[in-house]
């Protein structure tokens, strides 16, 4: 159920790096350094359960912006985090996770790519994370399909004993993605 690094974002991320290397060395060696973040708090979270959604944010920041290389100006990103928000403890690779999935079926499929929106606001005793991107979530999904949000929704049954949830939705021609966890485990 742990969150475990996408070999293709990888393996993407490198090719970007090769070919900027000679055309803009600059951005080549803050890819890197970005690349590395990533790997680093992936192997470093592995021990635990949980981590503050601020950390969430820095390595997501990272994320989109090697995506960023690959995508161009077909994605475009707006962030809106309450300071507040940044203190909840949540999963390791939660963020990313969802971030990742808007990108795979909302944006990558789109030629002219599209919005990706990620909010997080406490409300009352819970944090309210959500990540909206173009499309539509069907009914029929094809067999082997969400099972990245089957385990994110797994970790938040075992780590909040069934007090987090993790809902997917339609809205106004785009996909919800919200999850409530309780700002203390």
């Amino acid at each position: 159920l742990e969150a475990q690094l996408n070999p293709h974002f990888l393996f993407n991320s490198l090719n970007s790096i090769r070919a900027l290397v000679i055309e803009n060395p600059a951005k080549a060696q803050d890819m890197l350094t970005r690349l590395a973040n990533i790997l680093r708090y992936n192997l470093r979270t592995d021990v635990n359960h949980t981590v503050p959604l601020a950390s969430e944010v820095d390595i997501v920041s990272d994320y989109l912006a090697l995506e960023s290389a690959r995508y161009e100006d077909r994605l475009r990103v707006q962030m809106t985090i309450d300071p507040a928000a940044g203190e909840v403890q949540v999963p390791p690779m939660l963020l990313q996770s969802l971030v990742e999935n808007a990108l795979k079926h909302g944006i990558a499929p789109l030629t002219a790519g599209g919005d990706l929106t990620i909010r997080a606001r406490v409300v009352g005793d819970v944090m309210l994370l959500e990540v909206e991107n173009p499309g539509q979530v069907t009914e029929a999904a094809p067999e082997g399909t969400q099972l990245g949000i089957a385990n994110i929704r797994e970790r938040l049954r075992i780590l909040y004993s069934g007090r987090a949830k993790l809902e997917l939705k339609n809205r106004d021609g785009r996909v919800a993605a919200t999850a409530l966890i309780p700002r203390t485990a």
